[in-house]
This record gives C-alpha cells, sequence and structure tokens, in this order.
C-alpha cells in the first residue's frame, strides 16, 4: 500500500497541469483517503455544486412511464428532492458509480423506485490533492445557497439527504428537509482518517521538496484531520447535528464487511456510524467501506436503501408536511447541545418548575399600583433616552414586590403593542436558599435575556467556549456576558427590574451595584433601565458609597396613590369576605373602618387581618374589635402575636413546619412537606410513612400556622421574608415561644436532613433501580405498576414477564436512567428532594447529628449499597455538571469531599485505611467544590495535591478555575503544590483566574510567584486569556508586572492579545489595551492576517473605530493571501465594519487577493447587497471589471442567484448585456439556470435602457 502511495505521490508532483485518470483498482481502494480525479466523462467544472441527475432538463417525465418498474411496487407519487453528498475524495459522480458497469444508481435505478422524485448529487472539491483550500463548512454554505435558490424560485419539494462520510447540515437546511440518510458517515471519525493525516504531511513536505516548491496540488491535511478519530472540529459539528437532527427522519446505514487488503479493517465501524439519537434507525448492510454506496443493480443492499428513501418520503408526504423556513434570530432558533448546555448552565433554579416563582408573587389588584407611573421620578426613568436607575425603597410587607410585577406587566404590555422593550425580572426573595447572590441574579437576567433571543447564545457561547462550566462560579464572567448582551441591537431598550435586592448576600449585592454603577456612568452603546426595589437601609449604604444620589422612590413617604392603593385593597378584600361570610352591612363598614385606621401603610399587616377575620369562627362586631385591637402596631410584635395563638398542644409541630420551611431549598410540595413532618425512626417503608401522613396538609399547616404560612396552588412557603429573619433572629431567645425555640439555621438543616436521609433509607429503595440485570427490569416494571415484583412462582408467568419486558435489555441506558428517575419522581413523593438535597442539609448539621443519623449517611454514601447507588444515579441526571457521572462507585471519603461532609470525612478517614488515590481524588474534588476545611483535612494525611485527576486537572487548577479563593490558600500552604503544575490543555492555575476573572486568586498566586507568562499547549498565556474573559482589573495588574508578562505575546495560531480583542468585538478591552505602553496593534499572525483584519472579518465595527484611532495602525495590511481589512469585511457582508474601514483606506477597495477576487467579489458571493452598494458608492471601484474568464460582478451575482445583489448592481449602472470570454451574457445566465425573476429584473432595466 505503501509503495502504491509513493507511486501516486510521483503522479501528483508532475510538472503536467492534465488531469491524470487513475485506475479503478486505486482509486477505489478505500474512499476516505482515495487520490481520485473527477469522473472520466465529466469535466472537472462541471462536478462541482448541486447537479440535477433526473430528470435531465430536456427529459419529460412521462419518457420513464413504460420502462421496466423494479420489484418494488409504487402505486403512488413522490415529490421529493433527493440530494446526494459524496464525502472526502469523493466526486458527484464516482462515488455512487458502481464499476465497471458504470451504473449510477442514484439516476438510473432511484427514480424507478421513487416515482415522481427528482434526483440530485451534489460536488465539492474535496481530493486529498485539490487546489481548494475550502474547509468543510464553506462547502456546507454553497449547498444551503442552492437548496435555498430552489426553493425561492419555488422549484423544491421536500428533500431527503443522502451522506457518504461527510456531515454538513446547518439552519436553513433543516426548513426544507424531511429526513436523512447516512451511509457509512464517520460521525466520530476515523482511525484511518488520522493515519491519512500523517500521510499527508509527509507527502506535502516530499512535494515541496522535490518540485521547488511549485506543485499546484498539495495534500489536504486539514480535510483528514477533520475526519481524524475523536476530531474537535467534528465532534463540535455532530453535536450541533445531533440537535438540528432530533425532529427529523434518520436512517444510518454502516459496513459490516472489511476493505480487501492490504487494508483488511473496517473503516467506518458502527460506533462512528451512528449519531445516537431516539429517532434514528440503525440499519448494517454486508457491504465495504468502498461499495456501501455503490450498486450494479437493485441488489438487497440498495433495496434496504429505497425502502428507506420511501419510509421517510412515505411519513412526509403522509403527515402534510409543510416545511417553513424559520428565522435564525427568532426565539424558536434551533440550539445545538453546547447551546443548550449553556442555557442549563445558566437556569437559576434548575430544581424548580420555570414558572415556580410566578404563582407566588402577589397580583396587584386592577386599578391599583397606577400611581407609580405619574411619579415625576418614574416618567423621568423611563423617557430619559440614556441609561438609568431608579430605586422604589419601603419597608417589610408594604407592597413593594406587587408594585414590581406591576410594571413587569405594564411594560410587557407595552411590548405588545409594538414598543420595542425587553423587559428581564428577577425577584431576589430569600425564602429559597439558592436566590441569594448577583452570580444567581445574572444568570437568571441572562436566561430571560437568551429565552426570548436565542441567537444572542453567541455571546454566551465565546465565554463557555473558553472556561467552560466554570463561567457560572464567576460573577465577572456573568457580568461581562451581561453587559455584551446590553450592547447588542436586539435588546435595546432593556429594562431589569430587581426586586427585594436586600435580600441578596450582602458583599455580592455590594458588587452587583458597583458594576451597574459603572455600567450607567461609561457605556454609550447600551440602553439599559433599572428598577431596583429594597428596603431603605440598602440605598442609603449605596448612597454613602459613591456620593451620587439616583431618582427615588419611597413609598414610606406618604405617596398619595400608595394610600389610595391600600383602600383599594381593603376594600376589595372585605367586599369578597362579606359576600362570602354574608356579613350584614354594620359589620361591613366597621371592618373597612378599623383596618384602614390602623394599616399603617403595611400590606402584610393588612393580609395577615384580613386572613384573620377570614378565617375566625366567631362573627360578631365584639369579636372582630378583639381580633383587630389585639394586633400590635409593629411587625415584629405581629408575628410574636400569632406564633403565641399556636395551641399549646401544637406547638411542636409548629416547630418542625417552620423548621422545615426555613431549611427547604426550594419551595416544597405539600406532599414533600407532608413525608418530611411525618417520616421517623420507626418507619421502614414509604407505605408505613403514607399510612401516618396527614390527609388534608393544607388544612394543617393552614389550621397551624395561620397567617404565617401562604399557600399557593400546591405549593407552601412562609409568608414573608422578613418572618424568616425574625424566627433566625429570636430563636434561641430566652422566654420564647416552644413553636420558636432553636428555630436556627443548623437545628432547621438537621430537621430536614433527618428526614431526607430516613426517607432514602427506606426498604422501598434496598432495590438497585438502575441496573440493567433481569431481575431490575422485573422491579423497574413493577415501578410502573404493570408487573409484581414478588411473588412469582409459575415458571411461566415468569417467562411471560421476562418476555414482555424484554426491550428494556436494549435501551439506550441514558434514556432508560431518565425515564427511571421519571417514574421515582412521580411514585414516591418526597424522592427526587430528598436525593438533590440531604447532603446539603447534612452538611450543616452533621456534627449535632445522633449516631443513627450519621450511620444511615454512610450508608447513603456506600456504593455497594443499591441505596447509595439509586441516589446517585438520580442526582446524576438532575446535574447541570457533567462530570458528577463520575461520583457513582467512588469510596465514601470521595463522596463525602464531594459533598462537603468534613465530620462524614474525617470519620471514614479514622476508621479505614483509603488508598492514596481514593485521597487524591477526594482532594480533586474538595478543591472543586470550594470545601476548604476538607481539602486542609486531605492534604494533612498526604493526599498528593499535584494529582492528575479529572480532565488531567490537579487540585489547585481545579480550586482556581472555579474560583474558591480560601481553597486555593490552604493548598498553596502545603510546600508539596505546584504553583505552575498544568491542568485541562495545560493551563496553569494562574491561567485560570486570570481566563475566569477571580483577581483575589490571582493576587494570590503572583504574590507566591508563580510563572506569570506560562503558556498552555495552545501557547496561550494568562494574559491572552484575560483579555478572552474581559478581565480588565486582572488585565491591568498582569501588565504591571512588566519583567514577568509579555503583553505582545503570540499563542501557537501567532495571534495576540490585541487580535482576539479586536476579533471578538471587545472594543472597551481593546480600547484598554491600546493605552498599555509597549503594546503592538500590528502584530500579524501566522497567516499574515492583522488585528484589523480579524476586527473587519467578524463584523466588529466598533472594535475597527478604536483600533482606527490609533495612529500606529497599518490600515493597508496585507495578509499571505494578499487580502486586506476591507476583503474580509466584505467576505461576510459586515456593512458597518466596511463603511468605517472606507473612510480611511478606499484605495483598497478594489484590490486583488491572491486568487484574483476583490472585494466586491467577495460580497456578491456572500448576497450583501448593502455592502455591495457601499463598496460602489465610495467611487473606488471599477463595476465593470472582469475576472480572468471576462465575467463581471453582474455575472457573477446572476450565476450566484443573488436576486438583492442583481438589483443593486443594476441600480448603480452595471451592463446587464456585458459579454463574458464565451460571449455569454447574464440574461443567459438567468435562463439557463431558470430563474425567471433574474429574468426578469434583467429585462425591465434593458428596457428602461432603451428608451
Amino acid at each position: 500500500m505503501l509503495r502504491r502511495f509513493k507511486a501516486k505521490i510521483k503522479r501528483t508532483a508532475s510538472p503536467s497541469n492534465s488531469p491524470l485518470p487513475s485506475t479503478s483498482e486505486d482509486a477505489d481502494e478505500f474512499p476516505s483517503l482515495t487520490l481520485q480525479t473527477p469522473h472520466e466523462d465529466i469535466p472537472v467544472k462541471e462536478t462541482l455544486g448541486l447537479l440535477r441527475l433526473f430528470p435531465h432538463n430536456n427529459d419529460c417525465e412521462s419518457e420513464n412511464e413504460n420502462e421496466s418498474q423494479p420489484d418494488m411496487p409504487a402505486p403512488q407519487s413522490y415529490p421529493v428532492d433527493i440530494i446526494a453528498v459524496h464525502g472526502l475524495g469523493g466526486n458527484a459522480y464516482k462515488t455512487w458509480t458502481h464499476n465497471p458497469d458504470k451504473t449510477l444508481w442514484l439516476r438510473d435505478l432511484l427514480p424507478k423506485s421513487l416515482p415522481g422524485c427528482r434526483v440530485y448529487t451534489y460536488g465539492y472539491p474535496s481530493s486529498v490533492f485539490s487546489e481548494s483550500t475550502a474547509r468543510v463548512n464553506e462547502f456546507a454554505r454553497v449547498l444551503l445557497v442552492k437548496i435555498r435558490d430552489l426553493r425561492e424560485r419555488g422549484d423544491s419539494n421536500t428533500a431527503l439527504v443522502l451522506a457518504h462520510q461527510e456531515e454538513k447540515y446547518y439552519g436553513e437546511v433543516l426548513s426544507c428537509v424531511a429526513g436523512v440518510a447516512f451511509l457509512g458517515t464517520p460521525h466520530k471519525g476515523s482511525r484511518l482518517a488520522s493515519y491519512g493525516t500523517i500521510l499527508a504531511t509527509i507527502t506535502n513536505a516530499f512535494t515541496t521538496t522535490t518540485t521547488a516548491g511549485l506543485s499546484s496540488k498539495a495534500t489536504r491535511a486539514d480535510l483528514l484531520d477533520h475526519l481524524s478519530h475523536h476530531s474537535d472540529e467534528l465532534y463540535d459539528l455532530v453535536m450541533a447535528a445531533r440537535n438540528r437532527l432530533h425532529n427529523l427522519q434518520v436512517v444510518s446505514f454502516h459496513e459490516l464487511n472489511p476493505m480487501p487488503p492490504p487494508l483488511s479493517s473496517i473503516v467506518v465501524d458502527r460506533t462512528s456510524a451512528t449519531l445516537g439519537i431516539p429517532n434514528e434507525e440503525v440499519i448494517p448492510m454486508y457491504e465495504t467501506h468502498r461499495s456501501i454506496c455503490k450498486y450494479p443493480g437493485e441488489t438487497e443492499s440498495y433495496k434496504m436503501v429505497a425502502h428507506a428513501l420511501r419510509r421517510i418520503a412515505t411519513k412526509a408526504l403522509a403527515g402534510g408536511q409543510t416545511l417553513q423556513r424559520t428565522s435564525t434570530n427568532s426565539s424558536s432558533r434551533t440550539l445545538s447541545e453546547i447551546e443548550r448546555t449553556c442555557l442549563r448552565l445558566l437556569r437559576p433554579d434548575g430544581d424548580l418548575d420555570e414558572d415556580d416563582q410566578e404563582p407566588r408573587l402577589a397580583k396587584p389588584i386592577p386599578g391599583t399600583c397606577q400611581w407609580i407611573y405619574t411619579h415625576k421620578s418614574f416618567t423621568y426613568w423611563l423617557e430619559n433616552g440614556n441609561n438609568a436607575l431608579l430605586w422604589l425603597t419601603g419597608d417589610p410587607g408594604c407592597g413593594k414586590t406587587t408594585l414590581a410585577v406591576s410594571l413587569t406587566q405594564y411594560l410587557e404590555e407595552c411590548r405588545g403593542r409594538q414598543i420595542a422593550h425587553n423587559v428581564a425580572v428577577y425577584f431576589c426573595s430569600s425564602k429559597h436558599n439558592k436566590q441569594t447572590d448577583a452570580k444567581t441574579v445574572l444568570m437568571g437576567l441572562i436566561y430571560q435575556i437568551l429565552s426570548r433571543h436565542r441567537s444572542l447564545i453567541s455571546h454566551v457561547r465565546r465565554v463557555f467556549d473558553i472556561q467552560g462550566q466554570s463561567m457560572v462560579n464567576s460573577s465577572s464572567s456573568l457580568w461581562s456576558i451581561f453587559t455584551s448582551l446590553t450592547k447588542d441591537p436586539k435588546t435595546k431598550p432593556l429594562y431589569v427590574i430587581l426586586d427585594a435586592l436586600d435580600e441578596c448576600e450582602s458583599t455580592s449585592c455590594r458588587w452587583l451595584l458597583d458594576s451597574i454603577s459603572a455600567l450607567l456612568a461609561e457605556s454609550s452603546e447600551t440602553q439599559v433601565k433599572f428598577f431596583v426595589t429594597s428596603r431603605p437601609f440598602l440605598r442609603s449604604h449605596y448612597v454613602g458609597a459613591i456620593g451620587t444620589t439616583e431618582p427615588h422612590v419611597s413609598i414610606d413617604e406618604a405617596q398619595s396613590g400608595y394610600i389610595r392603593d391600600l383602600d383599594t385593597f381593603i376594600q376589595q378584600r372585605i367586599a369578597e369576605i362579606s359576600l362570602k361570610r354574608q356579613y350584614p352591612s354594620e359589620v361591613k363598614t366597621y371592618l373597612l373602618e378599623a383596618i384602614s385606621a390602623k394599616a399603617d401603610q403595611t400590606f402584610l399587616w393588612i393580609h395577615i387581618v384580613l386572613a384573620l377575620v377570614e378565617e375566625s369562627l366567631l362573627t360578631s362586631l365584639k369579636d372582630f374589635r378583639n381580633i383587630i385591637a389585639g394586633i400590635p402596631d409593629k411587625l415584629a410584635e405581629t408575628y410574636m402575636r400569632y406564633l403565641s395563638v399556636v395551641p399549646s398542644d401544637h406547638q411542636v409541630i409548629a416547630s418542625h413546619l417552620l423548621k422545615l420551611l426555613l431549611a427547604s431549598s426550594r419551595p416544597l410540595h405539600l406532599d414533600e412537606l407532608n413525608a418530611a413532618l411525618t417520616i421517623n425512626s420507626s418507619h421502614t417503608t414509604v407505605e408505613d410513612v403514607a399510612e401516618e401522613s396527614h390527609t388534608a396538609m393544607a388544612h394543617t399547616v393552614q389550621g397551624i400556622l395561620g397567617p404565617l404560612a401562604r399557600l399557593y396552588g400546591s405549593k407552601v412557603s412562609l409568608v414573608h421574608q422578613s418572618l424568616k429573619e425574625y424566627l433566625l433572629d429570636k430563636g434561641n431567645t430566652s422566654g420564647s415561644f416552644c413553636a420558636t425555640y432553636s428555630v436556627n439555621e443548623q437545628d432547621s438543616a438537621l430537621q430536614m436532613a433527618c428526614a431526607c436521609i430516613r426517607y432514602l433509607c427506606l426498604e422501598d429503595f434496598d432495590f438497585d433501580f438502575f441496573s440493567t440485570n433481569d431481575s431490575s427490569l422485573v422491579g423497574m416494571a413493577g415501578l410502573h405498576g404493570e408487573l409484581p415484583t414478588f411473588g412469582l412462582s409459575d415458571d411461566d408467568s415468569q417467562d411471560e414477564t421476562h418476555n414482555l419486558h424484554s426491550d428494556l435489555l436494549f435501551r439506550d441506558p441514558a434514556v432508560l436512567n431518565q425515564e427511571v428517575c421519571r417514574m421515582l419522581a412521580s411514585t414516591y413523593g418526597f424522592y427526587s428532594y430528598a436525593s438533590l438535597h440531604w447532603t446539603e442539609h447534612f452538611a450543616l448539621c452533621e456534627d449535632v447529628a445522633s449516631d443513627d443519623i450519621r450511620d444511615a449517611a454512610l450508608q447513603l454514601l456506600d456504593a455497594e449499597n443499591a441505596r447509595c447507588r439509586n441516589w446517585l444515579h438520580f442526582y446524576d441526571a438532575h446535574s447541570v455538571d457533567s462530570s458528577t457521572e463520575r461520583l457513582i462507585g467512588q469510596h465514601p471519603v470521595v463522596l463525602a469531599a464531594y459533598f462537603g461532609l468534613h465530620s462524614t470525612l474525617k470519620s471514614q478517614l479514622a476508621s479505614s485505611n483509603a488508598p492514596q488515590a481514593t485521597k487524591n481524588r477526594g482532594l480533586f474534588w474538595s478543591s472543586q467544590r470550594g470545601h476548604e476545611r476538607i481539602t486542609s483535612t486531605l492534604l494533612a494525611v498526604g493526599a498528593d495535591p499535584n494529582s492528575r485527576e479529572l480532565d488531567q486537572q490537579t487540585a489547585l487548577t481545579v480550586a482556581s478555575e472555579h474560583g474558591h479563593h480560601a481553597t486555593v490558600v490552604a493548598l498553596l500552604t502545603d510546600k508539596r503544590t505546584d504553583i505552575n503544575a498544568p491542568g485541562r490543555k495545560g493551563r496553569s492555575a494562574l491561567s485560570f483566574a486570570c481566563g475566569n476573572g477571580h483577581d483575589r486568586i490571582m493576587k494570590e498566586l503572583l504574590a507566591r510567584g508563580c510563572d506569570a507568562n506560562h503558556t498552555d499547549y495552545s501557547k496561550t498565556t494568562p494574559f491572552i486569556w484575560a483579555v478572552g474573559g474581559g478581565h480588565r482589573t486582572i488585565i491591568s495588574a498582569l501588565a504591571k508586572q512588566k519583567n514577568r508578562v509579555n503583553i505582545n505575546h503570540q499563542d501557537k495560531e501567532g495571534r495576540t492579545a490585541v487580535s482576539w480583542a479586536a476579533g471578538d468585538g471587545m472594543d472597551d478591552v481593546l480600547q484598554h489595551l491600546l493605552k498599555l505602553p509597549g503594546i503592538d496593534v500590528n502584530i500579524l499572525d501566522n497567516k499574515g492576517k492583522s488585528p484589523l483584519s480579524w476586527a473587519a472579518g467578524n463584523g466588529c465595527a466598533n472594535a475597527i473605530a478604536v483600533l482606527l484611532r490609533n495612529p500606529g495602525i497599518d490600515v493597508m495590511s496585507l495578509d499571505k493571501d494578499n487580502r486586506n481589512a476591507i476583503s474580509w469585511a466584505c467576505q461576510d457582508g459586515h456593512h458597518d465594519a466596511l463603511v468605517r474601514l472606507l473612510d480611511r483606506m478606499k484605495s483598497a477597495a478594489d484590490s486583488e487577493d491572491v486568487s484574483g477576487w476583490t472585494p466586491l467579489a467577495w460580497a456578491i458571493q456572500n448576497d450583501a447587497p448593502r455592502t455591495v452598494r457601499a463598496l460602489i458608492t465610495s467611487g473606488c471601484v471599477d463595476i465593470e471589471r472582469r475576472d480572468h474568464g471576462g465575467r463581471t460582478a453582474l455575472y457573477w451575482a446572476v450565476e450566484y442567484g443573488h436576486a438583492p445583489v442583481v438589483k443593486v448592481l443594476l441600480e448603480e449602472g452595471a451592463n446587464p448585456e456585458a459579454r463574458n470570454s464565451w460571449g455569454d451574457t447574464p440574461i443567459a445566465m438567468a435562463q439557463r439556470s431558470e430563474r425567471a425573476d433574474l429574468q426578469e429584473l434583467l429585462s425591465d432595466f434593458l428596457c428602461k435602457g432603451s428608451v
């Protein structure tokens, strides 16, 4: 084989330019690496593009009516388009042609099997020895343009796609595709392609040496590398395709026969040939990789393919499939798997239902909350065209949240009236522990913006590609994402409502307010309006710190509109209660007057009093007087008053209820609260718990806690955040009520932890639900309620059971696990909460837990125990952290380290001789999770801080990546820790700290002498990572380390920090960089591309403006392909970028690159009419300039089929009668392309010109 390969190299290196036909033996040896010329009978230029095989342009469909039919009946017509796409080394014709009989089955067989279909083949320059430099995404773009053109001229049916080897399906093509059939497509690459990459590299070196660099056909090692085994590029493409193909019919064929000697192996095995998506049909074929797509006739293999295509077509047509084009900028834009991961990470309340917050928010009564809209501060805030902050303050329970809800509805209604308002709202209630810090607030805001504008996911993807899942641990990274979103035109104007901001964690709250102040002060590219509500103290601290004031509205300043709202609320509620209880008019009048007199502008007080009035069984005027007279004026006294009326025989259960509600990590469903309240050490099964559970839980909660609890739907919470604060403050005060005694964080956590642990240890969960052995499948069936899990004594019954559920053996484990999780959650009401949260509660109280609870917790950490495996599988299935799968089966020391169980970990270390590898792994997880005490304990018992664990990360690199400063300090205290040890992709701890915006860790590492210029595997330094993350404070700190940091360092691609900032459109960071002494703005990368060209190519108009203001910028810089910044701006039609460049470099607007392409040619190719017009109106472009074939810009636009560009060119004076070297005109080209719209456009202009 190698001898033949050398012979091919020798032939290719020949100076002759004529194509060398290859023998069938060589050309078809293995298609993945074939070095072949086009089909002998077809000129090269006619093998590229979307080529119709059937019917021919001059054929009539009736010509085939009398021909013999294949053995498959075809009683109906199939008006579908079938598009065949070849693979690497393939050809539009030869890939599908069987030798030596030259049967092109797409043309000769398929139309008979699917009457009425049209068949196309798509060709692109995929030969290993190809002059083309285009990459796969560019081949795909041309295909998309061709399919789009078919659709636009109404000349396309529903499409079916055949693919061999390469996968390239993006965006709009799915709008007209019913299904896809893959023939030996290596979705996960091929090891043979990896081998081919090596040979191709040797080939290039050989030909360059022997031909003095004059060879015109270098080996396309890049294409081979794209298909190599586990290629990163191919992985990203397949992950995107998996999501896009989810709703299509997909059939994947894979080969079973190896290639003949000397290869003697399978080229694309089943694993690589399948996508693994639920709707995929996988069909094996007794073919080799070469023969899987070539059929001499109606063979069994051909019939399999034809039948599959018929099934796809039949289903699509029977369902009346109407495939509409969708906008990629809409909220329904299809997301890739990686983009979906980004959204899952950003969802701040992943445990909750999506609308969980909504039911518990008080809705304003009609006619209330209107006063705010006429307040002078509000109108100024709303009408001001700049960024603005409006602050609403008020004491607890005065209705701030209700007003925030009203404002949200108001702004949303404005949006509904075609006023472009984008509204993002976050209610910072601390009723649930996870909603307490600035990071969570930012994640919530970003998630809402992306839910409305999915196309903006690119702002998140850019940060995710750098930081991965740890981006959500960095406040500065999240703020960077948020600010980049605010600069996008789609979000302008943006209204951000932050309710109860005082309930956020104080440090992060101050940081968030500082960041908002900076945004308001410095950015001219945004239009953001912040509306903040809080108690008065937060605003006072904020104003005192920054020394300035923002517009402010205080509910406590006797706002007349607010007082009217109180009156309206009281009147409506009393009317409702009086009607319900049929109170006489004098009682109704008394209640209205008495409650209004004592309201003291507090909605909460009113709510509590009215609830008592409504629930009172005694209804005389005297009774109502006692209720109202007994209500103290102050809210704290109100809470004390209602705690005091809890019956003495219910004090204990009231304490339990309060503790459970205080400890809960999310809103509890009534059945969850019921199970947690009921379970005790005597229960052994779920049935035991159910027998002693309350049968009317809502009644029980309301009767015992009264107005202190609020029920909304099936969920329950404390009535207000101020009640939580009161309980925690008074819990251990002497003389407190029994109901509130020991209501503190630790005891509340213990109450909930005991409930969770006892529930998970019930006998019902002794069975491993996630195992795939036969007994597990029977148990799973029992969970469905379809089969008994015991008492199977009859042999026939057992056989029937086995047969009934034997399909479970062949299900995808991931899908099966999800189904098991759903069944567990629906069958056992408390299982979900207990599995997901028991460790966080136990971590707060393990020191005071009883011995039996500690022993039970150890069972849940023992991987040999089915109870442990069950909850871990459930936890993993619901975690957004993909690494949690690695926890299943781990040693108790590792699990205790991950979940922060310090006392449990110490006990395990003392009672068992944990292996060194276990301690190392535990140290890694404790560092990743930020458990400082556990990290120190493991270091003390000999855990290796330099051990390479998951993704080759060390304890220090992973702690630094996730921003755990105290853990980093603990690790650095150990002298064994290598401060420069490389982690994932060779990145150091400093690299992760700088890239993720953890400035305290950065300072700690620099102070301890780390290598500030350390490079990773991509030769990227911490400074470049800091620039990529947009962390200006870190950039400045590193730049000051003049002898330690090279601010002009070039990475593996030759790009500098300036290049990355310019190319990513980070104009604020770029402006910051250009102020640094010694920064070089013109350093070229390995391809000769300047930072200005990068900014232009990515359409970063503002970054271009920043660069052009720099006096040292070289605007005329050319890369190795002789392309300048204008050329790059035109390639993707970046009009705004082009306009900025034309101000400085008009003379370069018509320059040719190495391929003879001008900027106008690039703009036409990309169908960018605005860009084309900007070039022409600059006065520096020759609109009639001809290429080597005599074709003008107008001719190219017509050939591409870009009607908007054709129109612009004609309007700007292009000659519609200009002939090329073959005497061809644009209108003749339009006629051949069957583009009636272009013919009409050209004819109209010809007529106008002749008048």
